[in-house]
């Protein structure tokens, strides 16, 4: 009677393998025996490789045109996978440097006309950046010879929107030549921008500037001007 109950070792066996490779017990083997033979795997530098290697062969056969079909596949699914979007102020640009890819905020000029353009009107003869910035304004010089735009020197290298144009009238006995400078706030040295000269009776009217600038400095005479470069 009790031998009828003792495990023997062979029933000892026949139990484990049952539970192991049958029911739930497979499952979490298998898994078990997966990520082990992965882990091994990876930390085998040279087995890595030679995988890496086989499975690109395989790809594109080394063959000159597989790989240029290879990359034409890539480069459709890439573009088709970017959607179209406007740039605004607040987006930023990624650049790649030889060790790292960063981000910058976009341009100004690149975002076309400011948000905060307008026009508006202009009298005197000197007109400082917050009269001519960012601003459509029209220059009437049909009963004056000249004029000054003044630049803080702050603002080199700075990007600025201008939309500027000019009448230029010559009445009478009038041959003085209109003339538009351009000054640093903190120097009496100028700079011409623009010159018209005509008959009496002579008119005309010019889009002198319009777009986008940067404003670099110069020297003459041992004085600085600024210069409007156009982007």
């Amino acid at each position: 009677v009790a031998s009828s109950n003792a495990i023997t070792y062979e029933n000892f066996l026949k139990t484990t393998k049952d539970k192991t490779f049958k029911g739930e017990g497979l499952s979490y083997f298998k898994e078990i025996i997966k990520s082990t033979i992965a882990e091994e795997l990876a930390a085998d530098t040279s087995f890595v490789e030679k995988i890496y290697t086989q499975i690109t062969n395989k790809l594109i056969n080394n063959d000159a045109t597989n790989i240029s079909n290879l990359f034409s596949k890539i480069k459709s699914q890439l573009t088709n996978s970017i959607s179209s979007a406007t740039l605004s102020k607040h987006d930023n640009l990624l650049i790649m440097s030889s060790s790292a890819i960063q981000k910058t905020p976009v341009p100004k000029q690149l975002l076309g006309i400011p948000s905060d353009f307008e026009y508006s009107r202009v009298n005197g003869t000197t007109l400082y950046p917050y009269e001519y910035k960012n601003k459509s304004i029209y220059i009437d010089m049909e009963y004056t010879s000249d004029i000054t735009l003044v630049f803080y020197k702050s603002s080199d290298n700075d990007p600025i929107y201008l939309d500027i144009t000019v009448h230029a009238e010559h009445h009478g006995r009038d041959h003085m030549p209109k003339m538009i400078y351009l000054k640093y706030s903190d120097e009496l040295k100028k700079t011409i921008l623009y010159e018209h000269t005509g008959s009496a009776g002579s008119s005309t009217i010019i889009p002198l500037c319009k777009g986008w600038y940067v404003q670099k400095r110069a020297y003459s005479s041992g004085s600085s001007i600024p210069v409007l470069l156009k982007l």
